[in-house]
């Protein structure tokens, strides 16, 4: 019998309609950030499957599909399977303050990585609210925009955080006995690094909500706040240009990037190697003006301290 038009519209008709069931959730990549400390990536959903690698707090995953206890993720070019259990997509409802004051926005973009589309920008001192703490990157809402921005340009205050000219403190527990636990990543889930008993010193870089960013004992990593006495001789000061610095990274990476301006997408000249000598020109709120080799470009005050 042949099919008439009628009946063929009816046909594709019905198949857009089975298709539009189908749920859309398997489509779109989502992003989860790792709790708990360091966890293995396998190969196959199983505890027997070989580890790829293994992944500390904070990083950032890309979750292609959830099979029952399982995730399928992607992170760093690598592809397998992790327990979906420590993997967070809602771990903080705190509020921190955009800190760049270059001229230019803090990007909010759709991805928590510099390769992600950027949705908006907002101004230096806007509020945030952070959904979610990763390792580089924080997931945050701003009125009723989602997305990633860079965690180094938040800060727990809105007039900004600390210079890398360090603060110092000491461990200041309620209780004698008690200790004060350094931790990967600025949250009460993350990695337990090591424990400090009152009277350490801590040397303080920068600050991210409830958290200092700090080294103590040789170990960089966070520590609670309100359990730190800042030293009454510390100041975020720094001295008249130009003056001589080092660069650091309080992320534990072992490189900074020096760029042509002002900004994270400003090009990079060279990724210079932690303890390189700088001759600092011009200070800004958040970057500065250096010679590093002879030649001219930029470099984040959070990423060099003042030589001795």
């Amino acid at each position: 019998m042949q099919k008439t038009h009628s009946y063929k519209r009816c046909l594709r008709a019905a198949a857009f309609t089975l298709a539009m069931a189908i749920p859309m959730s398997g489509l779109a990549e989502s992003y989860k950030v790792v709790t708990g400390g360091a966890l293995n990536l396998r190969k196959e959903p199983s505890m027997k499957s070989g580890v790829i690698h293994q992944y500390p707090s904070g990083t950032w995953m890309t979750v292609l599909s959830e099979e029952g206890e399982w995730s399928k993720v992607e992170v760093g070019g690598n592809t397998g399977y992790v327990m979906s259990k420590f993997l967070s997509n809602s771990n903080s409802d705190s509020t921190l303050y955009v800190r760049t004051n270059t001229g230019r926005g803090l990007n909010l973009r759709d991805m928590p990585s510099l390769e992600g589309n950027i949705i908006t920008s907002f101004k230096p001192g806007t509020a945030v609210k952070v959904l979610v703490r990763g390792a580089g990157w924080h997931k945050v809402s701003v009125g009723d925009q989602v997305g990633y921005m860079n965690a180094q340009f938040l800060s727990g205050s809105a007039s900004g955080g600390s210079s890398s000219s360090s603060k110092t403190g000491t461990v200041s527990n309620p209780g004698a006995n008690q200790v004060l636990l350094l931790r990967e990543t600025a949250s009460t889930d993350a990695r337990v690094l090591g424990y400090f008993g009152n009277g350490t010193k801590v040397t303080i870089h920068g600050e991210e909500g409830d958290f200092y960013k700090v080294t103590v004992g040789g170990k960089k990593g966070y520590m609670m706040k309100k359990f730190i006495k800042l030293n009454s001789s510390s100041s975020s000061t720094l001295p008249a240009t130009p003056f001589a610095a080092e660069l650091v990274n309080p992320n534990g990476n072992s490189i900074v990037n020096f760029r042509t301006a002002p900004g994270l997408s400003s090009p990079i000249i060279k990724a210079h190697r932690v303890g390189t000598q700088i001759n600092v020109l011009e200070v800004g709120e958040t970057w500065c003006k250096a010679e590093i080799d002879g030649v001219t470009g930029y470099v984040s005050r959070y990423f060099f301290k003042i030589s001795r």
